[in-house]
């Protein structure tokens, strides 16, 4: 019936909404993300001198999406996890149990991305640079887990897209993407594929790859971006 489809709209709405929420409480600040990227590019221009910025820029995405896939691949439990996860309990109160195990993943892949968005030059004090991580985020998550019906991240059409939800509603566009991503960890068929386990999020090899892909896809849109874009503009 109709009142009954819109409540369960409402409903799954509400959990979408909710699940962000979670993951907000944990992301990294934005003065830590941009030390982070100043590090990383301080690095590259160290060794070497002689490039330009978009060199520095490539190579510092490459090695923190190495660092941010090693500690994927690293992180035990939520009990080794909780220096690295402030607002942790918090996060596991609004959703507990396994869906918090996926909000500390999507967590750790936000604070990636949002680094990444400072590596190339995005002003991280800004609305549009939170959001863009956070798209970037739960876009190559779900082209990962074979959920996503929109453009790549890592073709123009993907840019184009990225760049539409930034320019209207940031709040609902992530919403809805991250209402998505709960659905897929809700599936127990997607547990052989994604690392979204129980007590653990990270565990190995395959959270080593699911890092390692969203921080690729990321680079590639905010590289095809810079292509045609001035984020400071």
């Amino acid at each position: 019936m109709p009142g009954e489809s819109m409540a369960d709209e409402e409903t799954s709405d509400d959990a979408g909404l909710r699940f962000l929420r979670a993951v907000e409480v944990m992301v990294i600040l934005p003065d830590e993300a941009r030390t982070t990227a100043a590090r990383w590019l301080d690095q590259s221009r160290a060794r070497h001198p002689e490039d330009a910025l978009d060199q520095h820029q490539d190579r510092a995405a490459r090695d923190l999406v190495g660092y941010y896939a090693s500690l994927a691949a690293t992180s035990g439990g939520l009990t080794s996890l909780a220096g690295i996860v402030p607002g942790l309990g918090t996060a596991v109160a609004m959703l507990g149990g396994g869906v918090a195990d996926g909000a500390i993943c999507m967590k750790l892949q936000v604070d990636m991305c949002l680094c990444l968005a400072g590596v190339f030059g995005w002003d991280l004090d800004t609305e549009e640079a939170r959001y863009l991580s956070f798209l970037l985020s739960a876009g190559a998550t779900l082209e990962r887990a074979g959920d996503d019906d929109g453009e790549r991240l890592d073709t123009e059409g993907g840019v184009a897209r990225v760049r539409r939800m930034l320019k209207g509603a940031r709040l609902q566009s992530t919403s809805d993407l991250f209402k998505k991503v709960g659905i897929v960890l809700a599936r127990s068929s997607i547990a052989k594929s994604l690392p979204f386990g129980i007590g653990v999020v990270f565990s190995g090899g395959t959270n080593y790859a699911l890092m390692k892909y969203v921080g690729e896809a990321a680079t590639c849109w905010l590289r095809l971006d810079r292509a045609t874009t001035d984020p400071a503009a």
